[in-house]
């Protein structure tokens, strides 16, 4: 029986399917210590003494520190960006293809390690438009570094797909009849939309049916910051006023703990907890 691969690399989760010719889906369960999950977290994690790693193990390893290394996520946002080159973790430089090889060659492995080698086609997902893409060649750039760590972790050839008809495609297997559809992805980094023909007559004139595709940088991540910023970190402390002499002014973003009383403390444990300082 011919089988397929698909790969979710996304911003915030990742996730890879084993597909057979006879429509069946397996989905590979990666790793934790408290079981299994059908999502990889797309991050990592490195401590001075030991080598970066990924997914939902790389979590539960920051959480359990005492002294917190460095965890990294969300780089997938920077695919397209040509101002994000690498990083230095502890001493050690490392690209950002470097980084994003890292995860995937953990996906591959724990991947084959419950459906065998990736010897049939590879599909791999894509957003429509990445992240900090502002031109077609910005995407291009994206594709190509993504394609190089894919490469440098043992996985391919691959063909791209756009991530909303990737969805549309799983909607399809479920109908009998035919619709014109728009699908939406909203990842943790883009948002992306399809509008395309499904069901039996589609499929059999696949060159007329996807009819439309477009992408915006604004998702999950963005989401997330405008909700802390607006709801959480009032509560916190964002706003706060002071009296200084005989004025009221309010409290600076940045304050030092030495000059801090009870409101400014409120405010410099908001920026801790967020990461903002």
């Amino acid at each position: 029986m011919r089988k397929g691969i698909g790969i979710d690399f996304g911003t915030t989760n990742s996730s890879v399917a084993l597909a057979r010719d006879d429509y069946s889906i397996e989905p590979v369960r990666f790793t934790t210590t408290s079981g299994t999950t059908e999502t990889y977290r797309s991050v990592l994690y490195f401590e001075p003494s030991v080598p970066g790693i990924g997914g939902p193990i790389a979590i539960e390893r920051y959480l359990a520190a005492d002294e917190k290394g460095r965890l990294i996520q969300s780089l997938k946002s920077f695919l397209a960006s040509r101002l994000f080159t690498g990083t230095n973790v502890y001493g050690k430089q490392f690209s950002l293809e470097d980084l994003i090889t890292i995860m995937l060659r953990d996906i591959r492995i724990q991947s084959e390690d419950q459906i065998g080698p990736f010897d049939g086609p590879i599909a791999v997902g894509r957003p429509v438009r990445y992240s900090n893409a502002d031109t077609e060649e910005d995407n291009q750039f994206a594709l190509e570094r993504l394609t190089r760590s894919l490469t440098k972790a043992g996985i391919g050839p691959v063909i791209f797909e756009y991530e909303p008809v990737g969805a549309a495609f799983f909607y399809e297997s479920t109908l009998d009849h035919d619709e014109l559809i728009l699908i939406g992805d909203f990842g943790g980094g883009t948002s992306d939309f399809s509008v395309l023909r499904v069901g039996q007559s589609a499929r059999r004139e696949r060159a007329h049916r996807i009819l439309g595709t477009e992408g915006v940088a604004l998702a999950g991540d963005a989401f997330d910051s405008r909700v802390v910023h607006n709801l959480i970190s009032p509560k916190l402390g964002r706003g706060t006023e002071y009296r200084s002499l005989d004025k009221i002014l309010p409290v600076p973003e940045r304050t030092s703990p030495a000059r801090a009383n009870g409101k400014l403390t409120m405010v410099r444990i908001r920026m801790w907890a967020f990461g903002t300082d």
